[in-house]
């Protein structure tokens, strides 16, 4: 259950009450009321109040309000910035009698306040059994046992069909090039036909090899009901927008410590020991989609694998946190194939873009800080992605310090520099055919980070850790103090023009 604290944060309130703000941060949330729907005195105990414009009508003389809300022992009041109606006479009463008073930032509604206190129904909306993924699945399994005919409903990171369906992802780009029809003007017995949805943006592709009739009555019937739903899910997932957004940035950024972020997290319906699969887009400049598109794009992948998933983008990527089980599962649960939808995703989504380049990482949740990891492996592999199709970029190039090239200016020195650290390496790459020059490059070049330096590298961890193992015992040098790590810097910057780039061309070895 969510705390004053953790909507605080996650809406970014503004406290009007600092004392009773503050002792009260760790009260737990039950709900949210609005006065003037309900009477002060139906307010439950540990209920947001929230303040509408019909509320102050209601909410009667200041004192007595107050004294209402701490005999029904509510959480917290909660006004909007631009609310004229908050006097200092209503700020007095609810010092006198500790009730905190927070205020909306101009950006928010009393609508992000209610999905903070309870987001787990709105994540678990694309998962839920009666929920739209459910009823598109229904109209299309309705539909092939009526009329023996395949369909399959195109949205824009995912497909969906009847379960004993296989989708042929070269059969569907074919069938939604065509021309769509009209559905007052549906051919009677068509081999593929492709319906655009209109209010949802999605597309039906109706698969008819045998060429039996089309119903038109039936084809529109499924076409509404497939748009609806599919539109359904778009504005479940708006609604959520702000709120995960926030959530996202602020795992990214990572300014909140991870025992303030846990709760909040929590809120989320992610906790310890669950598995998630983190995903990251980044989005090149001339690229012909839109970051929010993507992001839609990613929300599909959730919610068509039957998956909770958070998505939201942040400074030209797009990222999403989807639970694909817990630790305790041995194999995914039965229908969800995450696997399999992540390759529909490359293919109907990726692949049809310019600029993309994806990256994913998959980890054991044990507090927010996994999270945060997650993002930026996933990301940085997408960076590595990113990469791999550009072959003139195919390398990290490693900053070089202003004391190194006050160094190269001195042959002797940088020689010395040179011989005793990049020799030895040199040496052994050139023997044994290795390419532990270039895992030093790259692993200076991202900071010293091993994960990120493995994932950018494609190699375990594990064999990261031997190659830097052996770079110590030839040089007789350590990686872990900064008096070590400063003369290595040094060395690769100034021999970096005199030996060249051949050693990074050399095979992958451990």
């Amino acid at each position: 259950m969510a705390t004053v604290g953790d909507v605080v944060v996650g809406v970014g309130l503004l406290s009007v009450t600092p004392g009773a703000a503050e002792r009260t941060r760790h009260v737990e949330v039950s709900g949210t009321c609005e006065v003037g729907r309900i009477k002060p005195a139906e307010v439950g105990a540990g209920d947001l109040v929230l303040m509408g414009p019909t509320g102050w009508p209601a909410s009667g003389a200041p004192q007595t309000f107050a004294a209402t809300l701490r005999q029904c022992a509510a959480a917290a009041v909660v006004v909007d910035t631009d609310d004229d109606n908050l006097s200092a006479e209503f700020v007095s009463a609810c010092v006198s009698h500790g009730v905190p008073i927070y205020m909306l930032p101009r950006a928010r509604s009393f609508r992000d306040v209610e999905m903070v206190v309870a987001p787990r129904a709105m994540v678990d909306d694309a998962i839920d059994e009666s929920g739209p993924v459910a009823s598109i699945l229904a109209s299309l399994g309705a539909f092939h046992r009526a009329s023996g005919i395949s369909g399959a409903v195109v949205l824009d990171g995912a497909v969906l069909t009847v379960p004993s369906a296989t989708v042929d992802t070269d059969l569907l780009r074919k069938s939604t090039a065509l021309p769509p029809a009209l559905l007052h003007a549906i051919p009677g017995t068509a081999a593929a036909l492709h319906i655009s949805l209109p209010r949802s943006g999605a597309a039906l592709v109706l698969s008819n090899p045998r060429r039996r009739p089309l119903e038109s009555t039936r084809v529109r019937k499924l076409a509404n009901d497939a748009d609806a739903d599919a539109y359904l899910l778009r504005v479940n997932r708006t609604m959520r927008r702000p709120l995960e957004g926030s959530l996202v940035r602020e795992l990214i950024e990572a300014r909140i410590p991870s025992s303030a972020m846990d709760p909040w997290v929590g809120s989320f319906g992610y906790g310890t020991g669950d598995r998630v699969h983190s995903v990251a887009v980044i989005i090149g400049p001339h690229s012909d989609t839109s970051a929010a598109r993507v992001v839609d794009a990613l929300h599909d992948l959730g919610a068509c694998a039957g998956l909770a998933t958070v998505a939201a983008a942040h400074d030209s990527v797009a990222y999403a946190l989807i639970k694909t089980g817990t630790e305790k599962d041995s194999t995914p649960p039965t229908g969800r194939d995450f696997e399999a939808h992540l390759q529909m995703f490359a293919d109907v989504f990726v692949a049809r873009h310019a600029e993309l380049a994806v990256g994913g990482s998959s980890y054991v949740i044990r507090s927010s800080d996994d999270l945060t990891r997650g993002l930026i492996n996933a990301r940085q592999m997408a960076e590595r992605n990113s990469r791999a199709d550009d072959q003139s970029s195919a390398t990290i190039a490693l900053p070089v310090p202003l004391a190194a090239t006050l160094l190269a200016g001195d042959s002797e020195r940088s020689a010395a520099l040179r011989s005793s650290l990049l020799d030895p390496v040199l040496a052994y790459d050139k023997e044994k055919d290795t390419s532990y020059v270039s895992t030093l490059v790259t692993f200076f070049a991202l900071d010293c980070h091993s994960g990120a330096t493995a994932n950018e590298l494609g190699i375990h961890i594990n064999t990261l850790r031997y190659r830097l193992s052996r770079i110590e015992k030839l040089t007789g040098r350590g990686l872990q103090s900064m008096v070590d790590r400063t003369d290595y810097y040094l060395a690769l910057c100034v021999g970096e023009t005199s030996r060249g780039r051949g050693d990074r061309s050399r095979r992958t070895a451990p």
